[in-house]
């Protein structure tokens, strides 16, 4: 017998992320500044970021808006180079991020660890004050969303990418930014309604899929990754994430009648109108093309251009329009956390508890 979505933890903390998102810069508004002001004292212009599974994407997003934002640069640290290898990479004048919700992967603690030796500023991201990630940084920023029972993570996967919303604006010394996402918080309840109804709607048509991809690009290209994991997890759907650009690059070939698809495509907030231009026609180029395949697209969206241009060729799930990708990425995080909730329970799944899977994962 299906279980009733409304009924799981998954769900419950989906809803909690309001609440969750509200509650972050309570108690960690003054770290953002020192870690700030630590990085402009050590001269700073480089991240190493480290973390795993939903940690990393989240990481991923934050690569991008720190680097439109700021002048600093951001690359992704493999732990294994430190935990397997010994090697020799120099983490010193560095900003270096360890992410991981439970805060005891010890493969991100050694890339701290190591990062402390060298002289680098080194921040946890987590949702545990007292774990030893949280303890091996010299700055911790506390999730503070409240203990997560489900397996997959959902409210602090949110709160993790308003963390590093939050930090990014302070790096690049956007008073504005920071002001507005201030309140961000108020607008989630609207994203989470609309990402109700709209799943609501795609569940039926999506359920009995056994396989797929989900694609997106910049700013939000990390939730391709974080939708594809979601489905696989609690799913047992067989679903890739790929950049759109990455796509054309041999696993379009995959792609044939019937195969689903589903497309984040949020519309472009930049002023710059030949930029706006250009992004749109990267979307529809990409959708185009999976459409000419065969494909069963789905496209979510914020954006009224490709609503008018693919609402009777693809299947549309529209948001209202939120006008700043940045922000859009939340709104897009609680449509693929709400679907796999639902579309688990509908195939008969029990999302709090996936097969083979612990809520803690540790590698080294």
């Amino acid at each position: 017998m299906a279980m009733e979505y409304k009924n799981t933890y998954m769900w419950k903390e989906i809803a909690e992320a309001e609440t969750a998102v509200g509650a972050f810069l309570k108690v960690n508004a003054d770290t953002i500044n020192a870690v700030t002001a630590a990085a402009e004292k050590k001269g700073v212009k480089n991240m190493c970021l480290a973390g795993r599974g939903t940690s990393d994407h989240a990481l991923i997003y934050f690569k991008y808006i720190s680097e439109i934002l700021s002048g600093y640069t951001a690359g992704y640290v493999a732990p294994s180079v430190v935990t397997m290898y010994e090697g020799k990479a120099d983490f010193g004048g560095n900003l270096v991020v360890g992410c991981s919700q439970s805060g005891r992967a010890a493969d991100v603690i050694a890339v701290i660890e190591k990062a402390n030796s060298q002289g680098a500023v080194t921040l946890a991201v987590t949702n545990d004050v007292d774990s030893p990630l949280a303890k091996a940084a010299q700055f911790h920023l506390f999730l503070n969303a409240g203990k997560e029972v489900s397996v997959a993570a959902t409210k602090t996967f949110t709160v993790q990418l308003y963390a590093f919303l939050c930090l990014a604006c302070a790096l690049a010394k956007r008073a504005d930014l920071i002001a507005k996402y201030s309140t961000l918080h108020t607008r989630i309840a609207g994203y989470a309604a609309e990402a109700d109804r709209l799943t609501t709607e795609a569940v039926g048509r999506l359920k009995d899929m056994k396989d797929g991809f989900c694609l997106a690009r910049g700013i939000t290209y990390s939730i391709a990754f974080e939708s594809a994991l979601k489905l696989q997890e609690t799913c047992y759907i067989r679903m890739r994430g790929y950049a759109m650009s990455d796509f054309y690059h041999g696993p379009m070939a995959m792609v044939g009648k019937g195969t689903n698809i589903i497309v984040y495509a949020p519309e472009f907030s930049d002023s710059n109108e030949k930029l706006k231009e250009y992004h749109l026609a990267d979307q529809k180029k990409c959708i185009d093309k999976m459409l000419s395949l065969g494909g069963d697209v789905t496209v979510v969206t914020d954006s009224k251009a490709l609503e008018d241009c693919y609402g009777s060729a693809a299947h549309v799930s529209k948001f209202t329009s939120v006008g700043d990708e940045m922000e859009a990425m939340f709104a897009f995080a609680l449509y693929a956390q709400m679907l796999a909730c639902k579309i688990s329970c509908a195939i008969g799944n029990d999302p709090d508890n996936p097969k083979a899977l612990n809520k803690v994962t540790i590698t080294k």
